[in-house]
């Protein structure tokens, strides 16, 4: 089934999506007139337009690819050369819908973009099955549920958050990218939003945001960075009565597994019996995930998604008795004098400190030892910051080696974030 026949399976009259201009309904998107065989890029901040789109072209060849609205004119401009497509800014850039064309259902390509070594994206094949390949589709239960979206639509797990909830009948609320976070937090209480998906780190803003006590949470989903137990723990006692999950997934491996222990990290066991399906394997400290649905090569000749079938993810992990812990990005480690730190270890230990809301672990060059780490720590409100770093001094030299102690510690307001929800760290 194509994604619009999948739309057309939901009762017309429920509510698919609440946006700034107003409610849409299934039956609504349910009307979309197809495209044939077009060659588009998606970058538009209009979720609906985009939706449209992805209705119209679904099942009927061509190729379709989402770029974030935050991607620079040169950039989008190299990407739509490459793959020969049209870029779709407004409803205006739209062709021509194709009058009375059914054909048999052919595959259509989504192609994702992922950040290459040289800044330039590249871009990641998929299909609607291997983007839906874990999604819940039970409409009975969607009826009662709203999503909530936090994420940039184009990147994996926003595109995941718009899939599920629409697949399964629920009703999705698109706060406003340009809105502040606690009015975009108002938006989603106020429509009763219950199924709500942020990294980490925007968790944490979440948490640190007046007003998110309105919120009534029955599902709560980490990803795309790290959650330790100090995010899961603080979630489990704001919204008690919610489920909690983290989901490991990647625009090259797709949706990998999901843990609801309430546990960082995921069970050693997932290593010979995956829970979904999909292969993981441990190989020189990295976890490797096998997903046969996902395209096996860049396009544009960026080389391979994956060896022998196994993508790198570039996580390095560690295997602790039952338990498999994420240490941190391999692109990322901090070198000190030959010994070499994960900035996602320093920041769990920085976190864990009761008066540390949050914390971003950075390089300083150093003269001597090529090297130090530094850290800027948003701290609770009302704090002697000279206090407190004082005392971080003693705090963290108790819970790390010497050369991942921060050498360097600087509080500021606030952090920004990425396009993704992840902390920028750069």
């Amino acid at each position: 089934m194509t994604f619009l026949d999948r739309i057309k399976a939901v009762d017309p009259a429920r509510i698919a999506l609440v946006t700034d201009a107003g409610p849409i309904s299934f039956g609504d998107l349910a009307r979309t007139e197809t495209l044939a065989d077009a060659r588009l890029v998606l970058h538009t901040p209009d979720v609906a337009l985009a939706v449209r789109v992805l209705l119209a072209m679904d099942g009927n060849g061509g190729q379709v690819v989402l770029s974030s609205p935050s991607l620079d004119t040169e950039t989008l401009a190299n990407v739509a050369k490459t793959v020969d497509a049209h870029i779709i800014r407004g409803p205006e850039d739209l062709p021509p819908h194709a009058e009375n064309f059914r054909p048999e259902i052919f595959r259509t390509d989504w192609l994702m973009m992922t950040s290459g070594t040289t800044g330039t994206p590249k871009l990641v094949q998929h299909s609607l099955d291997s983007l839906t390949r874990t999604t819940r589709t039970d409409m009975a239960k969607g009826a009662g549920q709203v999503w909530g979206l936090l994420y940039d639509y184009t990147r994996f797990a926003g595109l995941q958050v718009v899939l599920q909830s629409l697949l399964s009948g629920a009703t999705l609320v698109v706060p406003s990218t340009d809105l502040p976070l606690d009015v975009r937090i108002g938006m989603l209480a106020d429509a009763g939003c219950t199924h709500l998906s942020a990294t980490p780190t925007l968790w944490r803003k979440i948490l640190m945001t007046p007003g998110h006590q309105a919120l009534t949470l029955r599902q709560i989903t980490l990803g795309g960075e790290i959650a330790d137990d100090a995010v899961i723990g603080s979630l489990c006692r704001a919204f008690p009565d919610a489920r909690v999950s983290h989901i490991f997934a990647s625009t090259e491996a797709g949706v990998g597994f999901s843990v609801t222990d309430r546990r960082m990290g995921f069970p050693a066991g997932y290593l010979t019996n995956p829970p979904m399906g999909i292969a993981l394997r441990v190989v020189d400290d990295h976890l490797h995930v096998r997903n046969d649905a996902v395209g096996a090569s860049y396009l544009g000749g960026e080389g391979a998604v994956a060896q022998d079938g196994w993508v790198n993810t570039g996580d390095v992990v560690e295997v602790t008795g039952d338990r498999v812990l994420f240490r941190g990005r391999s692109s990322g480690v901090i070198n000190v004098g030959g010994d070499k730190v994960h900035p996602e270890e320093v920041e769990r230990a920085v976190l864990s400190h009761p008066q540390v809301r949050l914390a971003r672990i950075y390089a300083k060059a150093n003269p001597i030892v090529g090297a130090l780490v530094a850290a800027d720590i948003v701290s609770e409100a009302d704090v002697d910051t000279g206090a407190l770093r004082e005392e971080l001094k003693g705090y963290l030299a108790a819970r790390l080696a010497r050369h991942m102690v921060p050498a360097f510690i600087r509080f500021v307001p606030d952090f920004e974030m990425n396009a993704a929800g992840k902390l920028k760290r750069t």
